[in-house]
Parts: structure tokens; sequence; C-alpha cells
């Protein structure tokens, strides 16, 4: 994150050494640690909170595209369509005994 050298660490301390004094340097290390460390912790939890929300979008999509899934749909439509003529075809041709008849008959 930053790229802090051994003298720019040392020239820092002692700014706040002057600053703040050798009674609150301990107080002010600690509180700046605490902070850090609940701003971590918002960061994961708002990286969670997007994770789950991108699984839930994603989740949803697929169930649109399940369900506007034309392609099965007319899939379907085309094999009932093929069962209904094969039958329909099948009820309505004569038999060939039926046809012989008909052309003795005849």
């Amino acid at each position: 994150m930053f790229n802090i050298g051994p003298t720019e660490l040392i020239l820092v301390l002692g700014v706040a050494l002057v600053i703040f004094g050798p009674g609150k340097l301990p107080e002010l290390g600690e509180a700046m640690g605490k902070m850090i460390r609940e701003f971590k912790g918002a960061v994961n939890n708002i990286d969670a909170d997007i994770k789950k929300d991108l699984g839930d979008i994603q989740n949803e999509m697929q169930e649109v595209k399940d369900a506007v899934d034309v392609r099965s749909t007319i899939q379907d439509i085309q094999n009932d369509i093929k069962e209904s003529v094969k039958i329909d075809l099948n009820a309505a041709e004569p038999s060939n005994d039926a046809k012989t008849e008909q052309n003795e008959e005849k």
C-alpha cells in the first residue's frame, strides 16, 4: 500500500512523539489499530454482501433463462405434432387388405 522505508518510519514516529508525548503514543497506536480492524471488518462485510447479491442475481438470471428456453418448448411442440401426424396418417390410411377388397368390388 504505502512504500515507507525505515528512515521515513523513524521520522514519522519522532514527529508523533514530539506532538503527542510519550504517554499518549500507546493510546494513539491502540486507537489506530482498532480503527484499521473496524475498517477491514466493514470492507469484508461489504465484500460478502456484494458476492451474495451477485450470486442471487446469477441464480435469478438462470431461472429466467430456463423459463424462456424457447428451443426446448419448440422441440416439444414439434415432437407433439410429429406424434399426432403419425397417428392421424396411420388411422386415415386403409390397410392393403382393405384396398384389395375395394378394388375387387369395382
